[in-house]
């Protein structure tokens, strides 16, 4: 097909400085609630077990603060910048490239054919079908989390109280222990369960999101690309994607954050997978901890998706 059919993708400048400028955004903004959600999501002391969720999060807000302070609220700032803005930036610049090849090469089944793709253009990105907006999603997000896994790793750690800041001081000295105690493997500890909670999540996000902004175009005659509908379209696919995969986000923080020692047998060596984990969560704490946090992380990812793609999709249109 012809260059003029399908714009090329932006320049990869563009994309990077607008995708890490969305990243750094939403990850001081909203670092009180992915801390206290991981608060909430590991091992739980017996006393816990009948508190409702609110007083959960009430009594993870109160111990941060009486301990260290507001400022705790922003414990592993540091880690989750290192990880948000490449990430959220080279996620983006994936996706857009990804997105941009499939549109050019006409893949049967994943891209939109050209007389739709010309009359919907809502998107910044390349228009897929929704299977495509759902495999390349998925693409993009699992090959990003693989890279930035062992940041991940220690971002959680720094979150959950199971570790003192004398154990992670640096974030240098916190890849260094990992290395220590798995060798390369430990920097991919959880990976499996963030990837069960990534593809899918991303995925069901893209379709979502585009879905959105197609119903919400038609019902205000086409402003589909109006800021409100951008930031609508990232709320609403943040929240019901989130919903979906959320028992995979709580796999993936026990994986990372539980010492062997808080196990229920720890004279059994700790092989952290997926299925062992799922495991042991069940006969520790029952079917309802996988709901853990599930209100703090809807909101979280709600607020972020709206944060993000609002900045990417506007700063692209602004940015010359």
């Amino acid at each position: 097909m012809s260059e003029t059919a399908r714009p090329r993708t932006a320049p990869a400048w563009k994309t990077l400085g607008v995708g890490g400028a969305a990243g750094l955004v939403s990850c001081v903004l909203l670092q009180p609630m992915d801390l206290l959600k991981t608060r909430m999501q590991q091992e739980r002391l017996p006393t816990a077990t009948t508190a409702t969720a609110t007083q959960r999060l009430v009594r993870a807000f109160h111990s941060v603060v009486r301990d260290n302070g507001y400022g705790g609220l922003w414990r592993g700032t540091v880690p989750t910048i290192a990880r948000n803005v490449p990430g959220v930036a080279a996620y983006f610049y994936t996706l857009n490239e990804l997105r941009w090849l499939v549109a050019k090469w006409q893949v049967p089944g994943l891209s939109t054919p050209d007389n739709v793709a010309r009359t919907q253009r809502s998107s910044t990105l390349a228009r897929l079908s929704s299977t495509g907006n759902i495999l390349s999603g998925a693409l993009a997000r699992v090959f990003i989390g693989l890279l930035l896994n062992p940041i991940s790793i220690v971002k959680a750690r720094y979150e959950s109280s199971h570790y003192s800041k004398d154990a992670y001081p640096t974030l240098g000295a916190s890849l260094r222990s990992l290395y220590r105690e798995g060798g390369i493997r430990g920097f991919f500890r959880g990976f499996s369960a963030t990837a069960l909670r990534d593809a899918p999540y991303a995925g069901l996000y893209l379709a979502f999101y585009e879905q959105h902004k197609h119903w919400l175009g038609r019902w205000t005659h086409g402003e589909s690309g109006a800021w409100w509908v951008v930031s609508a379209s990232g709320l609403g696919a943040g929240i019901l994607a989130t919903v979906l995969t959320h028992p995979f986000d709580i796999l993936k923080t026990r994986m990372q954050t539980t010492p062997e020692t808080l196990l229920r047998d720890p004279s059994v060596a700790y092989r952290p997978s997926v299925f062992a984990t799922a495991r042991h969560i069940l006969q520790a704490d029952g079917l309802r901890a996988f709901a853990d946090g599930l209100g703090l992380r809807c909101a979280r990812k709600a607020a972020s998706s709206m944060i993000g793609w609002s900045i990417f999709e506007l700063g692209n249109r602004w940015v010359s």
